[in-house]
């Protein structure tokens, strides 16, 4: 049980490498015949050319002898390439043999144009030729070549009838000139070989036919017409064995063959179309079907055309069929392609209106959006000049009470000592201690080192930010152990609002004009333009003024 097991699967396995391996040889052959057929005009060119070369010797040839040898040679080059020209040439043959007066040479001439007619389905031509020939005047090979051309005459009149009794008695005919020329051939030639491969063909014997095919294509040389024959020739063996994909595959291995030597006298090519037509490949069958039929039209035999007219005809019916079929289908999905582009053109539109609905719409948020960090920024502002003013005021209201503490300390120092000298009588002492100008000049220098002091505890970078707005070579530092000089005290003054000249000088102990002259110096050493320069001292933000 085993071992019928193993055997099983042995047998799929080769049997799945054996299809894995034909359908690459059928992809290689396909290849090559496709190739063919798009060089067929290269190939026919060369055809044309060694034909021009043959037909200018034989007009150049002025001896029979000579003549007959290069009409021979273009009967030979005509036999499966036009078969109207091959008549033409075999005529000429017969004729310049008979000039000749050699009658072997008449006897040969005779049967290849016998065998042209026959194969051109001329029959009554070919009988009326072929009962000139008496056997028995013959040469061994010429006796061999008579029975062989006798058994392949009678064969296309079987193969030409539907009267199956005169199919038979042809076929009987054929049968007996091939008996014939078995007992004349050797065993072992290429010609015995080639009728025994056809005559168990014709009888059914499949793989009988095969090995004797075997032996007949070690005697040819590929991609040569008598390689095509036996290509043709071995795929009839495998088709009567019902081997369709070895007879494909022998089919196309014959058509390339035919294709490659400018043979178009072929029946492989059709014949391999309609078995592509029957599994259904209707281009590649159409495609090799209409090669063939040009092929069959240029030979110019009606005995082909009859063969390959009802397959051309079913095949161009069906491939009709089906480009009306796709043309249809084309149609509506041209329709489809159509609407679907109006749809998609009506889409974008809308989409496009969509998009720029979305753009003003994201374009007024962003202006919003900026509005509303201006505002922001400008409420941050407001907050923080809030509470800078909160700032200034605790701070001032600090000092305020601090001086006015002092001032009131002063003023009860100031009435003890008053009350001393006019206990003590000394009326000069008293005069000297409330002398105005003394009195003022202290409390002066004393209001300004507190003013100093105060507005730098508010602001610490006042003098370096007043600085930065002037230019390198003009900034104003305070001398000795002053804190601020008169123009920074300007200044200060500016900085906390006090603006006008008279309320400045008024502080400081100034004239209004020396104020002014003051204020008008410092913007002349302006670093920026100078009508903003009390604008910037004004506003802390322009000056980066660090709070404390």
């Amino acid at each position: 049980m085993r071992n019928l097991s193993i055997a099983i699967l042995v047998c799929v396995i080769a049997l799945f490498t054996s299809c894995h391996r034909h359908k690459d040889t059928m992809s290689v052959l396909y290849q090559q015949l496709d190739q063919s057929i798009s060089d067929s005009a290269r190939i026919m060119a060369l055809q044309k050319s060694r034909i021009s070369l043959l037909r200018r010797r034989w007009s150049k040839a002025k001896q029979p002898e000579q003549r007959y040898i290069f009409a021979d040679s273009l009967y030979q080059v005509y036999a499966s390439y036009i078969n109207d020209s091959a008549v033409v040439w075999a005529i000429r043959c017969y004729n310049l043999s008979k000039n000749l007066e050699d009658s072997e040479l008449s006897k040969r001439s005779t049967l290849n144009l016998v065998y042209q007619y026959a194969k051109s389905g001329y029959y009554t031509e070919a009988v009326t030729y072929f009962s000139q020939i008496n056997p028995a005047c013959l040469s061994p090979d010429m006796q061999t070549r008579y029975y062989d051309v006798g058994s392949d005459l009678y064969g296309n009149f079987g193969y030409s009838t539907e009267d199956p009794t005169m199919k038979k008695y042809y076929w009987q005919i054929s049968k007996n000139f091939r008996d014939s020329a078995y007992r004349l051939m050797p065993k072992h030639s290429m010609i015995y070989l080639r009728n025994r491969v056809q005559q168990l063909v014709n009888d059914n014997r499949g793989y009988e036919a095969l090995s004797y095919s075997n032996r007949w294509m070690a005697l040819t040389k590929p991609n040569t017409h008598e390689y095509a024959i036996m290509a043709y020739y071995r795929s009839e063996a495998y088709h009567k064995m019902g081997n369709v994909a070895k007879q494909k595959e022998w089919l196309a291995r014959s058509a390339v063959a035919d294709l490659n030597n400018a043979v178009m006298d072929q029946a492989s090519l059709w014949m391999l179309a309609d078995i592509l037509y029957s599994e259904g490949q209707l281009d590649r069958a159409y495609r090799y079907m209409a090669y063939s039929w040009k092929c069959v039209s240029l030979f110019t035999t009606h005995k082909r055309a009859w063969d390959v007219t009802p397959i051309l005809t079913v095949i161009n019916e069906s491939y009709q069929q089906k480009t009306r079929t796709a043309n249809q289908r084309l149609t509506v999905l041209c329709i489809v392609v159509i609407l679907l582009f109006v749809i998609s053109v009506t889409l974008l539109v809308y989409v496009q209106h969509k998009r720029h609905q979305l753009g003003e719409a994201r374009n007024t948020l962003d202006r919003i959006n900026r509005q509303l960090l201006t505002t922001i920024e400008q409420l941050h502002r407001v907050n923080a000049d809030l509470k800078e003013s909160d700032r200034v005021k605790d701070k001032y209201i600090g000092n305020f009470f601090s001086l006015y503490s002092s001032c009131i300390e002063k003023l009860d120092n100031f009435r003890a000592k008053v009350r001393r000298k006019l206990k003590a009588g000394q009326r000069e002492e008293l005069l000297a201690l409330t002398d105005p100008d003394n009195m003022y000049a202290e409390a002066h220098k004393e209001f300004m080192e507190n003013f100093d002091n105060i507005f730098l505890s508010l602001y610490p970078t006042f003098v370096d930010d007043f600085n930065a707005l002037l230019r390198p070579d003009c900034h104003i530092r305070p001398v000795g152990k002053e804190r601020m000089n008169t123009t920074l005290r300007i200044f200060a003054l500016i900085r906390l609002g006090i603006t006008e000249s008279a309320r400045i000088a008024e502080i400081l102990g100034y004239s209004p004009n020396s104020i002014y002259n003051y204020r008008t110096r410092a913007k002349n050493m302006s670093a920026g333009p100078r009508e903003s320069f009390e604008e910037r001292i004004r506003h802390p933000g322009n000056m980066n003024i660090e709070e404390t």
